[in-house]
């Protein structure tokens, strides 16, 4: 016979941990890298504004974005809203909603991909750097001096 103890404190202990898995996900950080590069999606090439203020979830860049070039903006959670408005013509105005898949830890964000109304899985998709032995600090640190 199970006691009633027991089952209060399996279920205490059941609610402790959905509630460290529902945190768990609020409160996953992600580094997000805004880049404005331009993209050719099926010899269909896709390009930014030339000077365009960005906002996530609320939070304005210190400056406008140029054309080629990237910011790191980091974020918590999994939905995101992004606003891109052209400097230029303050009325071009472009708000978008994505998602990040939760083991993601640092991502890409194609500003071109959303201006140009691409497929949402060319938004995002996962930074991976080059291998360290092919950069030339660390090719310096590997080598032998005799």
């Amino acid at each position: 016979m199970i006691s009633r103890s027991f089952v209060q404190r399996t279920c205490v202990l059941l609610g402790i941990i959905a509630l460290c898995v529902y945190l768990f996900y609020i409160g996953k950080g992600h580094t997000l890298l805004l880049d404005t590069n331009t993209l050719t999606i099926d010899d269909k090439e896709l390009r930014s504004y030339s000077s365009a203020i960005i906002s996530v979830n609320g939070k304005k860049l210190r400056s406008p974005m140029s054309r080629a070039e990237r910011v790191r903006v980091t974020v918590s959670g999994q939905k995101h809203k992004i606003v891109i408005i052209e400097a230029a013509n303050t009325e071009n105005i472009t708000e978008k909603h994505f998602t990040i898949p939760t083991f993601m830890d640092m991502v890409i964000v194609s500003i071109p991909a959303i201006l140009g109304d691409a497929p949402s899985e060319y938004w995002v998709t996962q930074f991976s750097p080059p291998p360290l032995e092919n950069a030339p600090i660390e090719r310096m640190q590997y080598m032998k001096v005799k």
